[in-house]
């Protein structure tokens, strides 16, 4: 073997530096296209986070807002819009006798309702729609007894009324005997009931994710509270449609009655800061829920 061919069968220093080179240079690009798709990964998980507070949000308000009655629906609303208590209706039915003796006492005939849902603390009071077709808030002196009194709806004094839900095979409904005073009453036998339970929404300080906004849930009659979703951005909140204008405002209506929606404004926030930011994201979500009876 000569030298010639000793040379040919290795490596000069000039082609080790600039393999070296360029692997470092490949290397580097790999590292960062690495570190672009994980950040990349990062901020898209903290997206779906952020998305996902919102929509915790919302499904558990709209369930409660789409049956609220417009006339007296809305009990409370603050300044800021990060606080409001409505009444929600859980049950509907047709009177079927009233009794005026002492605090008075109306037997409902109901129509079928989730049993876990009827059953739930929280019982406020009830209302009634008058001949002029708008409903009647009973919140003192209330009281509720299920089942109530089915004589009272089949007697025949002054007419028969059917036990809703009772009928061709559909799950059963039941009566209620309600106590109070029927302001401006009683109503025609066949007028419409429903039970509604008072709940205070809010926005204030998380205690799952501590220094944060949370979205909370307060049953007024019974006090039982829960958080429903968090973090929540500072500038979460509602907003009224009043009467019937097209666009929703932020000031509190002078009237509640003349509220007919809310704007929801649930502005979800990821609960860390993902890698190349500097804050946690926020998604602005938005939608609208509009009451049931409105006159305009």
């Amino acid at each position: 073997m000569n030298n010639s061919t000793f040379r040919a069968a290795g490596f000069t220093l000039v082609e080790l530096l600039i393999s070296m080179i360029l692997t470092a240079i490949i290397g580097t690009a790999l590292v960062r296209l690495t570190l672009s798709e994980t950040r990349f990964m990062d901020n898209q998980e903290a997206w779906r986070s952020a998305r996902g507070v919102s929509r915790s949000g919302i499904n558990r308000l709209v369930s409660d807002l789409r049956d609220v009655e417009t006339g007296g629906g809305v009990e409370a609303a603050v300044a800021g819009g990060q606080s409001f208590t409505v009444r929600v209706p859980y049950a509907f039915g047709v009177m079927c006798s009233h009794n005026a003796a002492g605090a008075g006492s109306t037997t409902v005939s109901l129509l079928p309702v989730d049993a876990t849902m009827f059953n739930a603390p929280g019982f406020s009071g009830f209302a009634w729609r008058n001949a002029a077709g708008t409903y009647v808030y009973q919140t003192a002196g209330v009281a509720l007894t299920t089942p109530g009194t089915p004589g009272n709806c089949t007697a025949a004094v002054p007419r028969p009324v059917a036990i809703l839900g009772s009928i061709n095979g559909s799950p059963a409904g039941q009566t209620a005997n309600l106590t109070g005073t029927l302001v401006g009453g009683p109503p025609d036998v066949g007028a419409i009931f429903f039970l509604f339970r008072r709940v205070r929404y809010e926005f204030k300080a998380s205690v799952a994710v501590p220094g944060r906004l949370g979205l909370w849930r307060t049953m007024l009659s019974g006090g039982v509270t829960e958080e429903l979703a968090a973090p929540f951005d500072n500038t979460a909140r509602v907003n009224f449609y009043v009467l019937n204008t097209a666009a929703p405002q932020a000031a509190v209506p002078g009237t509640l009655s003349d509220i007919r929606g809310f704007e929801l404004v649930l502005n979800g926030m990821s609960e860390r800061t993902p890698s190349g930011s500097t804050a946690p994201k926020v998604a602005n979500v938005s939608t609208s829920v509009f009451f049931e009876n409105r006159p305009d």
